[in-house]
């Protein structure tokens, strides 16, 4: 869902030959007429616009080329389609804090769980009827996500105790969510279920208990 889908079409455009033979008529003209009598740029303009018409038409025809454009998702719900539209920014804004981000390891697990969550979208994309039992993973989990990363940027450069404790907690936080979103992935493949993996759900639990979010933000 970060890619918005993409079609190939034929699409015909000028073969670049006619101009390149145009500016030729005009390099020519120059030789030949006295350019500063103004008569000398209209019988150029009308000798271009006939020989542009016939080079187009049996000389120089346009090409044919293959060109990728975007195609407008259709949804079957306004439901899905919020859904769709709330994950893929959430998920464009953790990629964006992500890049600010110089830990590998926590770059990479971030990563997985990018392109976890972005398959989840798919999935709700090919079974709308999966977005109200998945609420919570892009309307709870991913903004928690996105909050403690922006937290992470925040506090990377420092290196105070309780800041490195704090540092440490959303590292893990971090791996263990994408753990989560991967069993809940599997889950819905496996068994078309549309509850959340019980995985996930101790993920808010562990959001308290670690300090990491206000227990009222739930």
């Amino acid at each position: 869902m970060l890619q918005a889908p993409k079609e190939t079409i034929i699409k015909k455009v000028q073969n670049p030959k006619t101009f390149y033979s145009i500016a030729a008529v005009w390099a020519i003209g120059t030789l030949f007429l006295p350019m500063y009598k103004f008569l000398s740029y209209i019988i150029l303009a009308v000798i271009s616009v006939v020989a542009y018409i016939a080079l187009r038409m049996f000389v120089f025809p346009d090409q044919e080329v293959e060109v990728e454009v975007e195609t407008p998702r259709s949804f079957f719900s306004q439901l899905q389609k919020q859904f769709i539209e709330d994950g893929t920014k959430s998920l464009k804004n953790i990629v964006e804090l992500n890049k600010k981000i110089d830990n590998s390891e926590l770059n990479n697990d971030v990563n997985e769980l990018v392109k976890t969550s972005d398959k989840i979208l798919d999935y709700v994309y090919e079974h709308e009827q999966a977005a109200s039992g998945l609420r919570k993973l892009i309307y709870y989990y991913l903004p928690t996500v996105e909050k403690l990363l922006g937290r992470y940027d925040e506090i990377e450069e420092q290196d105070a105790s309780n800041v490195l404790d704090s540092k440490k907690k959303i590292e893990d936080i971090i791996k263990t969510t994408s753990t989560a979103f991967k069993n809940q992935l599997e889950a819905l493949y496996d068994t078309d279920t549309l509850d959340i993996n019980s995985e996930v759900k101790v993920l808010e639990q562990i959001y308290v208990r670690e300090g990491l979010i206000d227990p009222e933000d739930k």
